[in-house]
């Protein structure tokens, strides 16, 4: 395991990454997404994409489990069954992609994609997405399976604009949105392990990183109550925005 860290980064980058991880999730346990968001431009910053991925897709099923396990009485059924079949294809679509594309065309893809949705997320008045409820569901779905797919758990804003379009209250939102994305890291940590993507750099990071998630999501779940949405949604939109343009020159 040792030798699989050493090859990733050194000392002081793990320990930032364990910073980074600690946040992101410490945010998942208030929001019920958004960890993959923050994390994974900044991991890719230290670490391949083809590692990152992986690990963050595993920490982000750990912890889906958790909440939707809590409070599964709390889950919107009906949105979940309207999401199941678009987020299917394009999870189908994102894995042939991420199989198939080059590692540093998919990390410029990455970077571009995140700086327009951290702008888009700043912008002071973004249009609102008005649709039916099953053109919406097949939207977020179908975007959202392959965004998560291509690039690791950045699909939570797509679902995220559909259950807040059905006026989910914040409890129920929080289960719903955990439940869709345990779903969609399951069926994308199978498709990850059967490319071969698990090697020993990627487990040994899982048992670096898998503790510092737990404390985080215990952290975040006694956040809940107090956070602030529209401050925490500014201060991802920056991270994204930086990040995206350090992936660049990476």
């Amino acid at each position: 395991m040792t030798e699989g860290l050493a090859s990733l980064a050194g000392p002081w980058a793990l320990a930032a990454c364990a910073g980074v991880v600690f946040f992101a999730y410490m945010l998942r346990g208030a929001t019920g997404f958004g960890a993959g968001v923050v994390a994974i431009p900044a991991l890719a910053l230290a670490m391949p994409l083809n590692v990152v991925i992986p690990v963050v897709t595993t920490l982000g099923i750990v912890a889906s489990l958790g909440q939707s396990v809590q409070e599964i009485r709390h889950v919107d059924w009906r949105a979940m069954r309207g999401l199941a079949l678009p987020s299917l294809v394009g999870l189908a679509l994102g894995l042939w992609l991420f199989a198939a594309l080059d590692q540093r065309l998919l990390l410029r893809a990455f970077a571009l994609f995140i700086i327009v949705y951290g702008l888009w997320s700043l912008a002071p008045r973004r249009p609102r997405i008005v649709l039916p409820r099953s053109a919406l569901a097949i939207a977020a779905g179908g975007t959202g399976g392959l965004v998560a797919t291509l690039f690791g758990g950045m699909a939570g804003p797509f679902y995220a604009i559909y259950l807040r379009a059905l006026a989910l209250d914040k409890r129920r939102f929080r289960a719903s949105i955990s439940s869709v994305l345990l779903c969609l890291g399951l069926v994308r940590a199978g498709g990850y392990g059967s490319l071969g993507f698990y090697d020993l750099r990627a487990l040994a990071l899982l048992v670096l990183l898998a503790p510092v998630m737990v404390v985080a999501m215990l952290a975040g779940d006694r956040w809940h109550a107090r956070l602030d949405q529209a401050k925490f949604e500014r201060v991802v939109a920056l991270l994204l925005a930086a990040s995206g343009i350090a992936l660049l020159f990476k």
